[in-house]
């Protein structure tokens, strides 16, 4: 569930950035002389573009290590074995099952650390589209 969430915590960087965007555009005055000079619309181009492309990397990557992670997850807590495949049941008297579950806990904290800094990207991503959503130049009337 950890990488579903962060995957929907890209989305929400994706729709600040588009508010921020939004209330910068202006109408034409009552002359109809354009105030949101070509500049601004460069800036707010470069701007969605920066997050939208951060946002996309770090959502493979994302969507890569939960899939590994998943998949060894269950791995590395069944011990390996297959108890559907060969229908044989753990005889040990547990002792490897607790050892299974140590393995599994020092890889969820890896797959964890690994999340955090794919998350990282699109913050990057964001806070880059933020400043240059900042920048304007307004059009004046001669």
């Amino acid at each position: 569930i950890v990488p579903i969430v962060m995957a929907g915590v890209l989305g929400i960087y994706g729709l600040i950035v588009s508010v921020i965007i939004t209330q910068a555009i202006s109408e034409p005055g009552a002359t109809n002389n354009n105030t949101y000079s070509v500049y601004n619309g460069y800036a707010h181009l470069a701007a969605g573009l920066c997050c939208g492309c951060s946002c996309l990397a770090a959502g493979g990557t994302i969507g890569i290590i939960g899939d590994v992670g998943v998949r060894e997850f269950g791995n590395k807590a069944s011990g390996g074995k297959r108890a559907w495949a060969t229908g044989a049941e753990d005889d040990s008297g547990g002792t490897s099952a607790v050892v299974a579950a140590e393995d599994a806990n020092k890889l969820y904290v890896g797959l964890l650390i690994m999340l955090i800094f794919s998350e990282a990207l699109a913050l990057y991503g964001l806070i880059v589209a933020l400043i240059l959503s900042q920048h304007s130049y307004v059009c004046k009337a001669n």
